[in-house]
């Protein structure tokens, strides 16, 4: 295998150009996989994402490491995901999900009673390892910052709301990540939030509308097709729930898809910006789909190594297909 030995802009592979704009698409502990993937593409120097979108777990692995690369550069910003997901793997109800029949046991309980009655003091230990991990100052520090845009969900109307980098805090995290049979509801200026998977996961168009990225490198947690048609009562809600989650980047990729069509087509001399977005090169990484269903099979840090060490495959993979070079 040949590889690009330049560092200039133009020999460096789509993963790694400065006008990347990275999207990472919510799916629970499968953010795991997430992790993975961004661990190793942080090992490649060039990496430095422009905009970076999200949805609860890929909002939150975005966060994590954005602050991690302002405050301490690429070993921070790793420690910072290693701590992340060893400690979401460390939490109780998640060391428990390898255990016989507890899948079951929570599915029936999440189905009979609401967050409101099993959690009426709505305690959530992700809370304090996000306040712990991020620094939201930094975030926001104009100069250094990088552009961000997390959806959360707005329960009156179902619209998505985006949030940008300046308006970032633990309850914007809590809200992206809020799945409404397990947690209340968050409260952000008098409205209340869901998950930002059920309206934008994660909000792509608004990133590349934005103006900054070139390339769009997509982290789909959710396979583009399952083989098999689901028989039992469990495996049919969680195909559910994976259209659901899904359904909101299949529109988004369909607009844009529907924009660029347009664009090409036109004999107009097109300003700066819709000459970008025209030839707006998309890659993705999905994670296997044969890692479906894995959480019921093993429990809290068994699952999340296993997912991790598929997401760093998995860019392993991509960049050495994007930095081969014929001959």
């Amino acid at each position: 295998m040949h590889v690009r030995s330049s560092d200039s802009r133009s020999d460096l592979p789509p993963p790694l150009r400065p006008e990347l704009g990275l999207a990472l698409q919510g799916g629970g502990a499968y953010g795991a996989f997430t992790w993975g993937v961004l661990d190793r593409l942080l090992e490649e120097r060039a990496f430095r994402p422009a905009a970076i979108s999200g949805a609860s777990a890929g909002a939150i692995n975005a966060a994590v490491m954005v602050s991690g690369l302002i405050t301490g550069g690429r070993a921070k910003a790793k420690a910072g995901l290693e701590a992340l997901w060893r400690g979401v793997g460390g939490m109780a109800l998640f060391r428990m999900l390898g255990t016989p029949g507890v899948s079951l046991q929570l599915d029936l309980m999440t189905r009979l009673l609401s967050p409101y009655q099993f959690n009426p003091l709505n305690i959530n230990p992700l809370r304090e390892l996000l306040g712990r991990l991020i620094d939201f100052d930094a975030l926001a520090c104009k100069g250094r910052r990088v552009a961000l845009f997390f959806s959360a969900t707005n329960v009156r109307t179902g619209a998505p709301r985006i949030f940008r980098e300046t308006e970032l805090s633990v309850d914007v995290l809590m809200a992206s990540s809020c799945l409404p049979y397990l947690h209340h509801a968050v409260e952000i200026d008098g409205e209340s939030y869901w998950d930002g998977g059920f309206s934008a996961n994660p909000p792509v168009l608004p990133m590349v509308l934005d103006g900054r990225c070139s390339t769009l490198l997509l982290v789909k947690l959710m396979p583009a097709a399952e083989e098999a048609v689901p028989t039992q009562a469990q495996p049919i809600f969680a195909r559910m729930r994976r259209l659901m989650f899904d359904a909101p980047l299949k529109r988004d990729l369909e607009s844009l898809e529907l924009i660029q069509t347009r664009l090409r087509r036109t004999n107009m001399r097109l300003p700066r910006d819709l000459v970008r977005l025209q030839a707006l090169d998309i890659r993705s990484i999905a994670m296997p789909a044969d890692l479906l269903g894995q959480e019921g099979g093993k429990g809290g840090a068994a699952m999340i190594e296993q997912m991790r060490a598929a997401g760093r495959n998995a860019a392993e993979a991509m960049l050495a297909r994007e930095t081969q070079v014929p001959g």
